[in-house]
């Protein structure tokens, strides 16, 4: 028994390291071509699609609704595109074992970001009692009030290696629901207050 799981870890190891590495190649696409085709005009139709609906629904200090606003101008199916080439080249560089590990990977990760993006902006998400995604929620909020920050969606470490990293401190919008009509401007501080340490 013994032997035999020795022997099945090296493979257990690659099946780990496959799944991690796919994960960690969607994650880092879907920042970047966020970035780059979400929020520059060069992006053409996946620009347009992203500001003038995802944008001009959560914008500003309207940032959630009672249900998810925005399947016009959905730019999520052309993401498929490179996935599924990508996909192609896994098929013939990969043995069969670990292409359907990373398959199933990539479509999980897939997954993932579309639930989150939609659940950020739902008011009563069942996610909102976790506090890490409570925290999520908050950077991609930032997203939402400054366009040339915070692109990622699930792992925004990837924000911090491209410089475009901006944390919920300094929204101060830490309001326990996040609700739009939760948010009120901050009065302007005093010259006192401004000058204390």
């Amino acid at each position: 028994m013994l032997h035999a799981t020795l022997r099945f870890l090296p493979s257990l190891s690659l099946i780990l390291l496959t799944v991690v590495a796919t994960h960690m190649t969607m994650s880092l696409a879907q920042t970047v071509m966020h970035r780059y085709f979400g929020h520059r005009a060069w992006g053409g139709k996946f620009y347009r699609n992203h500001v003038d609906f995802h944008h001009a629904y959560y914008a500003r200090d309207h940032l959630a609704s009672a249900i998810y606003l925005g399947d016009a101008g959905n730019n999520t199916p052309y993401f498929l595109i490179p996935v599924c080439m990508v996909g192609a080249c896994a098929y013939f560089l990969l043995p069969l074992h670990l292409f359907v590990v990373a398959a199933l990977a990539c479509a999980a990760s897939f997954y993932a970001h579309v639930l989150f993006d939609k659940e950020y902006h739902v008011e009563d998400s069942m996610l909102l009692r976790f506090a890490w995604f409570r925290h999520m929620r908050k950077l991609h909020f930032v997203h939402h009030r400054h366009a040339n920050t915070n692109f990622a969606v699930v792992d925004f470490y990837w924000d911090r290696l491209l410089g475009t990293y901006r944390g919920p401190d300094v929204e101060r919008d830490a309001h326990r629901n996040l609700r739009p009509s939760a948010v009120t401007p901050r009065p302007p501080p005093t010259h006192r207050s401004a000058a204390a340490p």
